[in-house]
Parts: structure tokens; sequence; C-alpha cells
């Protein structure tokens, strides 16, 4: 009976551990899973950049340490690809929480009902709507609704270099038209053959054609017919656009001359700080880094993109870099906070910090911060890239290289894509 006593003793003590550790996987199991005492919730956040290393290095920690409740799973957010990535993961169901896009081009979203109304929250906060310099909130507004919040303004600019202007006769404006534009090339060569008028980098070469799109017309009504994809890009003008581009690169302005059209940033930058180029195709956001680059080698600005055409319409590319929020999120009240503390002062001054021209008043040690953003006002809220993602791919990967190499097939193959968007 002893015996027995004692294994009986044993396997209630037996029994009772297990059900101890299968309480304790359980908790943990809850824990994991965000249904737990004290659990975190999972927050699935596009945000980081690779081009802007300090949102990885820098925001997504400060996330973490102001929202200890959340788990955030920070993804790199990947240009051109992101609209795919997140139609695909919507469509599966699985939610998105905070994504980069560009405010601008937000039809893309907005077309399938993809893209959270951040309307209500925005008219409920008068605090962060204060936030933002005026009218810097439309950027991000289609349809009557806000559905974006932009965090840095972004448009083409020539960086350039004075003194070898200066010397070359060439008289520096704060925008010139085109054929004032041309001149300065010219005389440039003339001053020294082994300068280059101009140095762009291989992934804004698209920009040429892009800002010539926006002035190249004699009427609002038809720039907003082309960008609708109501005007052929077999049209006249458009052709003079490429043709006016591949002038540039026929005549060697560009720098290097041959494999103009593969010259990477870091290149383009390295010779602009050794006074091989004279005049280099820039972002705002970005001259601030290449003046530091620039050191005090030469006296240097920056000046408006020229006007290919039309200065009733002086446009100028480029847009907003912002943050949405997919519609099917499952807290849409705590994304919504997150995404206030994304876009806070606290945050901007450290985007303004790190090269960014953000929408808001923050405080900035370079002393030409204001003129990085001096033609925010001039940056043309559509497109025809956002007429579908098969034809922005296109024009953004494909030109001015297609042109340049193939002539009028480029157009052949634009003009196609428009008519598959047109369903016509």
């Amino acid at each position: 009976m002893k015996r027995k006593s004692f294994c009986f003793k044993g396997f209630l003590i037996a029994c009772l551990l297990l059900l101890g550790f299968q309480q304790l996987n359980l908790s943990a199991a809850g824990q994991r899973s965000g249904s737990g005492a004290g659990s975190k919730t999972d927050m699935v956040i596009y945000i980081e950049q690779a081009e802007r290393p300090h949102i990885g290095k820098i925001i997504v920690p400060m996330l973490v340490k102001k929202f200890p409740e959340i788990n955030f799973i920070s993804k790199v957010a990947s240009g051109a690809e992101q609209e795919k990535i997140i139609k695909t993961a919507f469509t599966a169901g699985d939610a998105i929480d905070i994504s980069w896009y560009w405010p601008t081009q937000m039809e893309v979203f907005t077309r399938s009902n993809m893209a959270l109304d951040l309307t209500p929250y925005l008219e409920k906060d008068k605090a962060w709507r204060d936030v933002f310099l005026p009218g810097a909130l439309e950027a991000g507004k289609k349809d009557g609704k806000y559905v974006a919040i932009p965090y840095g303004t972004v448009y083409s600019c020539l960086h350039v270099n004075t003194d070898i202007l200066n010397k070359a006769g060439v008289t520096v404006k704060d925008q010139w038209t085109w054929d004032e534009f041309l001149e300065a090339c010219r005389k440039v060569r003339a001053y020294n053959p082994d300068i280059f008028p101009l140095g762009m980098d291989n992934g804004l070469s698209p920009w040429l054609p892009r800002n010539g799109f926006l002035n190249i017309w004699d009427t609002q009504a038809e720039l907003l017919a082309f960008n609708n994809g109501d005007t052929p890009f077999t049209h006249p003008n458009v052709k003079k656009v490429f043709d006016n581009v591949k002038f540039l690169y026929d005549n060697k302005y560009l720098y290097p001359g041959e494999g103009a059209l593969t010259a990477t940033g870091d290149q383009v930058l390295s010779a602009f700080a050794r006074g091989r180029i004279a005049m280099m195709g820039a972002v705002n956001s970005m001259v601030g880094n290449a003046t530091k680059t620039i050191g005090g080698a030469f006296p240097n600005t920056v000046i408006s993109w020229p006007n290919m055409k039309n200065m009733n319409l002086n446009y100028v590319l480029g847009g907003s870099d912002g943050y949405f929020i997919p519609a099917n999120v499952k807290n849409p009240d705590k994304v919504v906070e997150v995404l206030k503390y994304l876009t806070s002062t606290e945050i901007m001054q450290i985007m303004a910090e790190n090269g960014e021209i953000v929408p808001c008043n923050v405080k900035s040690s370079d002393p030409n911060y204001s003129l990085y953003g001096r033609d925010a006002g001039r940056v043309y809220p559509t497109e025809v890239t956002a007429l579908s993602s098969e034809i922005g791919n296109y024009i953004n990967s494909s030109t001015p290289a297609n042109y340049i190499l193939y002539g009028d097939q480029c157009i052949t193959e634009l003009e196609a894509l428009r008519r598959a968007a047109k369903g016509r």
C-alpha cells in the first residue's frame, strides 16, 4: 500500500506539472498572438526607404519608444513597386497599417476605395492640422477627401556652379526659358570643352521629359486633356518634348558624353564637386547634402527648372512624399494615432535635419533651407504617369533612353499603353 500510495502521489504531481506547463504555453501563445494580458498589437508599417536611412535608424526606434504597446513590423518601401505590394496585400486581406506613397498620385488607390478617409480625423484634431503650412495638406486631397498626409515636398531643380557660368558669360537667373537654358549649355561648351553643361543621375533622367510634358501645351485645358489620357502620345507636342531632350544627349551636353544615360548619382555628384559639370539636375531635398559634399570649393546656388515652352503654364514636376492608411486596417483609430506622431513637428524636425524639405515650420542650420522649397507652390498635382501603372513604369524606367535609342518606337509603345488604359 505504501508503494502504491507513493506512485499515486507521483502521478498526481506529474499531472499538476503538465497542466501548469500547458497553461504557461497557452499564455505565451496568447501573448504572441496579441490576445493575452499585457500583449502587444502587431502593426505593419512600410515607411523605411533605402535613400532615407534616417527613417530606419532614428524614426522607427522613436515609434517603438513612443508606443510600447505596439509590435512594429517595419519594412522598406519599394518605390514604383509599392503600388503592387499594397494592392496584393489588400486583395489577400493582409493589412498594411501605414505605407509610404506619393500623395499626389493616390488615384491608384482611391479609384478602388483602398485608402482610409482621414478627413474626419483632421477635422476633429485642429492641433494636427495646424502642424502643416497653408495648402500643404491639399497634396493628399482627392475627390474632396484627405487620403494621404505629406511629410516632404519634392520637386526638380538645377544646382548650378555660378563660378563656371559667370566665366562662361552666362547670366544666372531664378529661372530660364528652354532657349535660355540651351544658350547657357552652348556657352559652357564654348568656354571649356572639358566641362559638361549638365549632369543628370540616370534615375532622374525621366524628369527631363516629364517636366516638358507640363508646360509644352498652349492652354490649361490641353494640359488636363493630356494628363487625363484624352490626347494621344503621337501629338506633335509630345514628340517636341522628346526631341528637345534628345538634343541634349546628341550634343554631348550631359556628363560624361557617351554613357550619359547610365551615369549614377554618385558619379554625377563627384563630377559636379570637381568642377567638371556646370549644372546638375537635382531634387530639392538633395541639394543640402550636395552642398555639404562641395564644401567651399566654389560658389553655387539653386535655380528653378527651365520652362520648355509656356511660361503661363509655369509648373514644375514634383510632388510630396507622404503616408496613407489602407482602408482595411483592423484598428484605424490606433493607426491614425501613430500616423499623427509620424507627421508631428518632433518627427518633421528630424526629417529636416536629414535633408527633407518638410511642409511645416522647423528650425534648420542650413541658411539656404528656405531656398530649397521656394517652388513648392508650382508643383502640379496631376501627371500623365498616374493614368496607369504601366504608363508610369514605362516613362520612369524606359524614357528618355528608348526615344534616344529607338526614336518613334517609344512613342508608339506609349500610345498603345494609353489606349489600353482608356479601354480603346
